[in-house]
């Protein structure tokens, strides 16, 4: 009858989504991610802002020269001037550098971002899987129920129980019906958690046969590459803070007088007094030093965590095949019980005992399963394998 029940289920979800197709169209739909992608170029463009040449300046002047205007003709003169500011050579490369490294920085983030959306879209897969398994579960536990009463009912109908009996086999399976109602209802509830977190229509079918597995592409957790990211962006700062003088203007003027002709060339360098950039140059610093120490304090606390999560496994793979052992006997067991009672050797109450015993060990067993998916889910993201 399992067999049946679990190749009933197969053929309904011949045409579901699978995983790999769901999280795809998730990640699509995702307009949060959209924009944060959009940022590395938006850095990019404010860099070439940055360093861009600025438009030249053009000044015209017109000059009288006349010393007594009201007795004796105007002399008039005129001036030309154009003056073009430049970025040191030095300069523009830190701040080529610092745009570099805020593009980094901006797609870590984006990294970061989606590797969390994929952290939480696995836990409401998750999620929805269990109560699709728990619906499964109660489907083959109302198959025994019913098998149970078609027994009872023939043993009621040949006289050697009372009825009494039978209708505590009806009362089983009504109860086993209703609990199955809620299950169903539970599991189209998570349906539809995980349909509106991933922003998919409320028609598709999610394939729940996904397992999930330790990612062999480890990488860094994206949360401590954006604090490493976030460190070089400060010693980018830092080094164009450095320069005191940032950029020169050039000047050139022709000046029209009514006896001569007056070129000048020249060069205007700012003079760094009273502005050192002494405040720009501790903001970097201690930016830097705030990353240092959250990146060590976050690799601490990575280690423990990692080393936690792996040693639940063990604990829960120990528990898991404790069960699968354990379902293996009783299920024989709960044969030989519906054979017994069939013939009048076992009493209802010690087979739906048994059964809701089975019934219990076999939940448990898809608790343990999951709850090691869902560690792994928890590794994968902190270990960087969604980090991409």
């Amino acid at each position: 009858m399992k067999k049946t029940i679990i190749g009933l289920f197969v053929v309904l979800n011949l045409h579901a989504q699978t995983y790999e197709a769901l999280l795809e169209l998730a990640i699509n739909n995702n307009v949060q991610l959209q924009i944060t992608k959009n940022q590395q170029e938006e850095k990019s463009l404010e860099g070439e802002i940055e360093t861009r040449l600025k438009n030249p300046t053009l000044e015209v002047g017109v000059a009288d020269f006349s010393s007594r205007r009201l007795l004796r003709e105007n002399e008039i003169g005129g001036s030309v001037g154009l003056s073009q500011a430049l970025l040191l050579p030095s300069v523009k490369a830190d701040k080529k550098k610092l745009t570099q490294s805020q593009v980094e920085l901006a797609k870590q983030n984006y990294k970061l971002k989606k590797s969390m959306f994929i952290y939480r879209f696995n836990l409401n897969y998750l999620a929805y899987k269990e109560a699709q398994k728990k619906e499964l579960l109660q489907t083959e536990s109302l198959a025994i129920s019913k098998k149970i009463l078609a027994i009872t009912q023939g043993r009621f109908s040949a006289g050697s129980i009372a009825k009494t009996e039978l209708l505590q086999a009806q009362i089983e399976q009504s109860e086993a019906l209703s609990h199955t109602k809620v299950l169903a209802l539970e599991s189209l509830q998570q349906k539809n958690t995980l349909l509106h977190f991933a922003n998919l229509e409320q028609n598709i079918e999610p394939d729940v046969e996904h397992i999930f597995v330790q990612n062999s592409n480890v990488s860094t957790h994206p949360l401590l590459a954006l604090t490493e990211k976030k460190e070089e962006v400060a010693l980018a700062k830092l080094a164009v803070a450095s320069h005191n003088i940032e950029s020169i203007e050039l000047f050139s003027e022709i000046e029209a007088e009514p006896d001569q002709d007056i070129f000048r060339i020249g060069i205007s360098i700012p003079l760094p007094i009273f502005n050192q950039k002494s405040e720009e140059k501790q903001l970097a610093k201690i930016a830097i030093n705030n990353q240092k120490l959250a990146l060590v304090s976050g690799k601490k606390l990575l280690t423990l965590e990692l080393s936690q999560l792996q040693k639940e496994i063990i604990v829960q793979e120990a528990l898991k095949s404790n069960y699968e052992a354990l379902i293996l006997e009783e299920e024989q067991l709960l044969a030989m019980y519906q054979e017994g009672y069939a013939i009048a050797k076992v009493n209802l109450l010690k087979l739906n005992m048994l059964k809701k015993k089975l019934l219990d060990n076999r939940e448990r067993l898809l608790e343990a399963t999951l709850a090691i998916e869902k560690n792994i889910i928890k590794i994968n993201y902190l270990q960087g394998g969604q980090n991409e």
